[in-house]
């Protein structure tokens, strides 16, 4: 679903007060969200929106209506899962620091996602995250991490857990009719601090939902 007028609100007020340079979404479904941040992005002074989406449908939408909007130097799409798509920008050397990431796509897949980012260095001091659906349908597994100081991470490190897809509702878990496979050999940067908070709002169907806004405020030696 499109993250709508409430919630894209506050991740726009987000980005002209950060003015993120390289900016990522993971999850650009019909690009609602895509053209919304990438304007707010460039008219901020920013240089680069890289929107990352499974579907090869989908992203031939957002591509189209990214011409459409004007935008199509400054954003860049990345079709396929959304690891893979982390991996290839990092590679490439495209991106090197993820100034601010917008996570809306498989929902057992924040988490993984998020670690990927850290293991790979793209996370640091000033790095802005925010989750979508933290309440509809909900990400325990991924407000837990976030809101885990430095210990926890570590202590959580060395036990063994269960998958991430089993903290989700079957619905959540299929999103894409099947269990997505994440994963779970990354285990991230236990040593990244984090302050993180929820911005409470609404669904475009009025339904409760909510961001967490995350920030990266230091890395631990």
């Amino acid at each position: 679903m499109n993250v709508g007028e409430d919630k894209g609100r506050i991740v726009t007020d987000l980005i002209h007060e950060a003015k993120p340079e390289v900016m990522l979404e993971l999850g650009g479904y019909c690009g609602y969200s895509t053209i919304l941040f990438a304007d707010a992005q460039r008219a901020a002074g920013g240089k680069r929106y890289y929107s990352l989406e499974r579907s090869p449908k989908f992203a031939k939408v957002i591509e189209t209506l990214v011409e459409i909007a004007g935008l199509s130097d400054f954003v860049e799409m990345v079709v396929g899962p959304s690891n893979e798509g982390i991996r290839i920008l990092h590679i490439a050397g495209k991106v090197k620091k993820i100034d601010m990431m917008f996570l809306d796509h498989y929902k057992p897949a924040y988490t993984t996602d998020l670690k990927l980012c850290e293991s790979l260095g793209l996370i640091q001091r000033g790095t802005i995250l925010a989750a979508d659906n933290v309440i509809k349908p909900g990400n325990p597994p991924y407000l837990e991490y976030v809101r885990s100081s430095v210990e926890e991470k570590r202590k959580r490190l060395l036990e063994q857990g269960k998958k991430d897809t089993e903290s989700f509702s079957d619905r959540a878990a299929k999103q894409y009719g099947d269990v997505e496979e994440l994963s779970l050999v990354v285990k991230g940067n236990p040593e990244i601090v984090y302050e993180s908070r929820l911005v409470n709002s609404f669904e475009p169907t009025g339904v409760p939902d909510g961001i967490e806004i995350t920030k990266c405020v230091e890395v631990s030696a």
